[in-house]
Order: C-alpha cells, then sequence, then structure tokens
C-alpha cells in the first residue's frame, strides 16, 4: 500500500503539536523519503524521522524496533561527535500517531562523494568509533544489548544472511537464469572461505560497528564526517565495517562509481594510522583479511532479493523519490555481472 505523505506530515505535526515540541511559527517540511524512514525538518536545527518500514530481517517486519533500536545507539554515543545528537524519541504508535519516530539535531553537510577528502574523513571518523572501547566513558558495550546484537561468529552469520537474502531473487519464476548461477557460485566461494573465522577467534576485538555504509549514511562537511542512519549496527568486529564501506557494491551506489584500488589504499592506510595503535591496527588487518569480503557477499545477495521486494513496493508509488529509485532499481541489475565479478575477486584475495 503506497504512503501517503501528506497525510503522515499532518500526523506528525499534530503529535508534536500535541506534546509541545512544535510550537505556532515553527515549521516542517518533508527532507527525505526512502524505504525505511520519512525525514521531515522541524525548523532549521532539528530532524523528526519517522519508521515506516524495515527491509532488516532481524525486526522482524516491525519498523518500531528499529527507532527504540537507534534510541539506544544514539544514546551510547552521546558526546562522541560521531552521530546525531538525541532529543527525543516516541517508541510507541497510538491511534492518533501510529508511527514511531525519533528527533534528534540537524547535521549540516553533504553527502560521502568518494573524493579524498572525502574518504579520509570517513576513515577517520570510523576509527574513533572504533577506538570507543578503549575510553572509559565508551568501555561498556555491553549496556547495548539486548536490542543490540553481538556477533561472535560474524562470517558465518553474514553467509546465513546473504542466503537468505537471495532467496527471494532465486525462487522468483521471473529470475534471469544467469544471476542465479552468480548467486549460487558466489554463495559456495563464500562458504569455502568460512575457515578464516579462526583469525577474529585468535584476534579478538569487539566495538560497535555501523554495517551500512551507503553514501547518503554519511554527513561530511569541510571539518568532520558524521554517521547517520544505524538500522544495521551490531557488536562485533570494525572489519565488518571497513568491508562494508570499500565493497563495490556500496560504492556503486553513488551514481555508478568505482573505487579505484589507489583510493581503497588511502582509505585503509588513513584508517589504520588513525587508530594510534599499533596492535589494534594489526589486529584489523588480520581481521579485514578474514571478514572484508563477507559484507560485499551480504549485500550483493540483498540486492538480488531487494529486486523482488522492490517491484512490489513500487508498484504503486510515484513522484520523484519513487521514480529515481526506479532507475537505481535498473542501473543495479545492469551493474550485477560486473559486481559479481568483483566481489568474486574479493573472496578470492590472499590471506596474510
Amino acid at each position: 500500500m503506497a504512503l501517503n505523505l501528506r497525510q503522515l506530515q499532518t500526523q506528525v505535526q499534530a503529535h508534536l503539536q500535541l506534546n509541545a515540541v512544535l510550537d505556532e511559527g515553527d515549521t516542517l517540511e518533508l527532507l527525505a523519503h526512502g524505504e525505511a524512514n520519512v525525514i521531515f525538518r522541524l525548523n532549521a536545527d532539528r530532524l523528526v524521522r519517522v519508521a515506516v518500514s524495515t527491509p532488516n530481517q532481524r525486526f522482524g517486519g516491525d519498523a518500531s524496533q528499529v527507532t527504540a533500536f537507534e534510541r539506544v545507539i544514539l544514546h551510547y554515543l552521546k558526546g562522541s561527535g560521531i552521530g546525531h545528537t538525541l532529543l527525543d524519541a516516541v517508541l510507541h504508535p497510538s491511534e492518533t500517531f501510529p508511527y514511531t519516530c525519533l528527533i534528534t539535531n540537524y547535521l549540516d553537510g553533504e553527502p560521502l562523494n568518494y573524493s579524498h577528502p572525502h574518504l579520509k574523513q570517513c576513515a577517520t571518523t570510523l576509527a574513533r568509533l572504533h577506538r570507543l572501547p578503549l575510553q572509559a566513558d565508551y568501555a561498556h558495550i555491553e549496556q547495548l544489548t539486548p536490542p543490540v546484537q553481538r556477533v561472535t561468529q560474524p562470517l558465518a552469520l553474514f553467509f546465513a544472511e546473504a542466503r537468505d537474502y537471495a532467496q527471494p531473487y532465486v525462487r522468483s519464476p521471473n529470475a534471469d537464469p544467469a544471476f542465479v548461477d552468480m548467486l549460487h557460485t558466489l554463495l559456495a566461494a563464500a562458504e569455502a572461505r568460512l575457515p578464516t573465522e579462526r583469525f577474529l577467534v585468535e584476534f579478538p576485538y569487539t566495538c560497535l560497528v555501523h554495517s551500512d555504509h551507503t553514501y547518503e549514511n554519511w554527513v561530511i562537511n569541510d571539518h568532520t564526517a558524521w554517521l547517520i542512519d544505524w538500522e544495521w549496527a551490531e557488536l562485533g568486529s570494525p572489519a565488518g565495517d571497513l568491508g562494508h564501506f570499500l565493497s563495490p557494491v556500496t560504492v556503486q551506489r553513488c551514481s555508478g562509481y568505482q573505487m579505484p584500488a589507489a583510493d581503497r589504499q588511502l582509505f585503509l592506510h588513513t584508517y589504520y594510522d588513525a587508530l594510534e595503535d599499533a596492535e589494534l591496527a594489526q589486529t584489523m588487518r588480520l581481521h579485514f583479511a578474514a571478514f572484508g569480503a563477507f559484507p560485499a557477499v551480504r549485500s550483493l545477495c540483498w540486492t538480488a532479493g531487494y529486486w523482488v521486494s522492490a517491484q512490489r513496493w513500487y508498484e504503486q508509488e510515484d513522484g520523484a523519490s519513487a521514480q529515481a529509485r526506479r532507475r537505481r532499481l535498473y542501473d543495479s541489475q545492469q551493474q550485477f555481472p560486473q559486481l559479481w565479478a568483483e566481489v568474486m575477486a574479493l573472496l578470492k584475495e590472499p590471506l596474510p
């Protein structure tokens, strides 16, 4: 069923007025509309992020769980300067407002564009995020569980999720047989790589990881790079963030961009240096060698499954946002063979 954005804005405005969040003379305008969230800008300095859906299987289709989940994370990150500052939250749907939402500050910047300055800023922010457990104020990461999932065997988990995400496409009567064969070959290669998980066991390190580095989930200006949208976050190896940031599936979402090998190395070198800890940097190199390809495997399988659900989501949608996302859907299908080849190459990279 199509979402009525005008009706939603009226509901949000009425709810905020009822709870004295929005006063007479304040403005509320639609800023962005995605599959999972509708974001409104409240005056010049705040955002209202309304959860309307979730493609993340870990929430069982319950978007209200995402709001509660992200609230816990933003509370943990308070004062770190890594993401939004949480100002308020609506955690329970009601008859008058059948949604949940977060209210945060507004971050002034632009999405990730993969320029060298942006790559360096993102690498530095990720190093700060991953070093947080070494600081007294952020050391107690166990406070995040539940609801944040602790992932102790990420290769096994990502492989299982990749296999599940691929199934809607593999089983679709409209699936391209060549793409189905590619998915089977990809999953077989990933399964053969699972024994490398021993590196993460022998050299353990756990922290909060974001896990979803689509260019739109970064807000960057001349001074810093912020991370937003924590729906896929977990506690686990930082290599998951590195792998997803550098995944060709992630990178191509930015206007079909392909990252040169030299820029990939620039990002990694900047990240390792920004950790400011030689032992931790070496641990992360081992983690990345083992785990780095698996976010790309999962993303590629998720993409194929998404084609099926996207057709259903957008068959009644209209407007510039829906049309743009349909174009992206078409582009991702055209790019799939090349992306598959790049991810297969990642799975064949030599181990240290």
